[in-house]
Order: structure tokens, then sequence, then C-alpha cells
């Protein structure tokens, strides 16, 4: 199964984020990613990170595997590109692919 290591950053209460920021390294965090301008969402599994609650506004290291794969296509996300995380329709946080491997 594909993986990719990102810088993930999310977005305060006040900002429109989370009240709580997200536990990225117990696997059950499943938010989607979006690649602008591609509003095509796709569904992922923050499987290793911080351990604890993510901070608001500061960028953090963790793994996201894909989780529809190979049905669904994650060619977009690829070294270097920059995504958005969403919860629904909302936007949480955002990050960059820093490096993409396979598990």
């Amino acid at each position: 199964m594909t993986t990719v290591e990102a810088e993930v950053t999310f977005l305060a209460p006040e900002q429109g984020g989370r009240q709580l920021g997200p536990l990225l390294d117990n696997q059950r965090y499943r938010p989607h990613l979006r690649v602008p301008p591609d509003p095509s969402m796709l569904g992922v599994e923050f499987v290793a990170g911080p351990e604890g609650q993510s901070p608001f506004g500061v960028p953090v290291l963790a793994t996201i595997r894909f989780v529809y794969e190979p049905d669904v296509s994650y060619a977009a996300l690829r070294s270097g590109c920059r995504f958005e995380i969403l919860e629904g329709a909302r936007m949480v946080g955002y990050g960059t692919v820093v490096q993409r491997g396979e598990t």
C-alpha cells in the first residue's frame, strides 16, 4: 500500500479548524485530501505522527496511507505537492508531500 510522508499544519478553531487537534499516531484519523484546483476528495488514513494531539498552526511530520488504492488514483499526491485536509466540506488543515513510498 502506498504512503506519503508529509508536513501538515492544522488550523485553529478561530480559523475554521477543529476544536481539538487530531491524533495522528493511532490510525483512526481518516480525513480527505484535496489537491487544488482539482475538486476530487481523496480518502486517506494518518498512520504515524507525533504523539498526542496535533498543535494548531505548527507544521508536523506525518505518514499518510491511501485508503482506496488502487480503485482511486492518488497520482496527484507526489513529492512537493501542496494539499488541503478536509473533514466533510470544511478545510481543517493543509500540507506538503515530502516523500512518497510503499509500505
